[in-house]
């Protein structure tokens, strides 16, 4: 018995349903992706309103897809428990300053240094209206530049001047608004 092979049998044989099946079989195995990667759909494709929540795949939309503004910012959940507290911070460095004091004035309309507030200046006087001489405190002999700091009603006009009213004991410090007494506090700093 002799076999043939060849053109002209396989085209003897070759029938509609014979290709159709072939093709059928080929796209079966391929999956369908060969075809289907050419005809992809586009979103200008999809007539508004046609696509459901039914029809998205749970967790594939994400912040970054939407355009900014978009979306809303849900409601802010009630605050949690308090953590623990953390570890105590070291101890902090020993203050540098050689002496701090608050003045006001007292029943007298007298400036004074307010004790609990004030560390290393012992005592002020006014030799004039709007004028005050701080004693030097111990170590200070010299007229370093103080921090004037008002507060509470005090105007921000009292400032440190050249000590011409305190005979060279101490410091000057003069309302330069000519007001004859302290309406608030004044806090100074020497370095």
């Amino acid at each position: 018995m002799e076999m043939k092979f060849g053109p002209r049998r396989v085209a003897g044989k070759l029938t509609y349903a014979n290709v159709v099946a072939t093709l059928a079989l080929m796209i079966a195995i391929s999956g369908g992706t060969a075809l289907a990667a050419t005809h992809l759909i586009t979103g200008r494709q999809i007539a508004k309103g046609t696509i459901s929540a039914a029809n998205i795949k749970h967790r594939t939309l994400t912040a970054n897809l939407f355009k900014r503004g978009t979306l809303r910012r849900g409601a802010t959940g009630a605050t949690g428990p308090a953590g623990p507290a953390g570890p105590a911070g070291a101890p902090g460095a020993a203050g540098t300053a050689a002496a701090y004091g608050v003045i006001s004035t007292n029943g007298s309309g007298n400036p004074t240094f307010n004790p609990t507030l004030s560390k290393g200046f012992t005592s002020v006087y006014s030799p004039s209206a709007g004028v005050l001489c701080i004693a030097y405190p111990a170590g200070i002999t010299t007229n370093l530049p103080l921090s004037v700091n008002e507060a509470g009603s005090e105007p921000d006009n009292w400032e440190q001047v050249s000590p011409a009213q305190c005979s060279g004991t101490g410091f000057e410090v003069a309302n330069l608004n000519g007001a004859t007494n302290l309406s608030g506090d004044l806090t100074i700093l020497a370095p």
